[in-house]
């Protein structure tokens, strides 16, 4: 290994502790990190914040997105991403087996690869279907396209990280949208679907069921 490589690797290890505490000092303790190492050498780790008397939600915050800067044209040069789940959403290993469950955690996955595999520029406003997402897999929940938003469940200053050797990581909130939701976007302009779903308080954490937006 190169000392270029060895000195990349040493940065992004360090890089994932930064992220690690950022969720310790911000959202709570971690109690899980799902890993996965696709076939490309990248990792993107899961950490799983469960439900607190102050939090009264599951929060899942990525790691190893911000290992490597976002393509041209990306609105922020790294990132991370942020999704909650209902405090009563079953996450214990068995579950988790089914995809009625696992969804959230493989559109993580998923979107994590987006950058570098496919080269979507991220940006917060950003609407996608991409196809490689894995919406088959939540086809009982009717989403069809996610939004990139500020995660507003979480506090301000969790929103970005200065870590090591000045990398600054922007935390990008997964908000499910509906067809006629991504429809809204893009012949009404995210500007207005952001109001609609404001109004219905639709944000980072998945209500399944819920009402559309527009």
């Amino acid at each position: 290994m190169s000392s270029d490589s060895t000195a990349a690797a040493v940065a992004n290890v360090e890089a994932a502790a930064a992220v690690l505490e950022h969720i310790r000092a911000h959202i709570g303790p971690v109690d899980t990190v799902f890993h996965q190492i696709d076939g490309d050498g990248a990792a993107i780790d899961i950490h799983h914040v469960p439900p607190s008397p102050d939090r009264d939600c599951h929060t899942l915050v990525t790691s190893g997105l911000s290992d490597r800067p976002m393509p041209e044209g990306s609105g922020v040069q790294f990132g991370e991403l942020v999704m909650c789940l209902p405090a009563d959403w079953p996450m214990d290993e068995e579950a988790l087996e089914d995809d009625a469950s696992a969804w959230p955690l493989e559109m993580l996955r998923a979107l994590g690869r987006l950058p570098y595999a496919h080269g979507v520029a991220f940006d917060f406003g950003l609407c996608t279907d991409n196809l490689t997402l894995p919406f088959g897999l939540a086809k009982d929940t009717g989403f069809s396209a996610v939004l990139l938003a500020p995660p507003v469940t979480v506090p301000d200053a969790f929103w970005c990280l200065e870590a090591v050797n000045g990398k600054v990581i922007d935390f990008f909130g997964i908000v499910m949208l509906y067809p006629r939701e991504l429809d809204c976007a893009r012949y009404d302009g995210v500007v207005a679907l952001a109001r609609a779903l404001d109004r219905l308080s639709v944000n980072e954490l998945v209500q399944t069921g819920r009402a559309p937006a527009v």
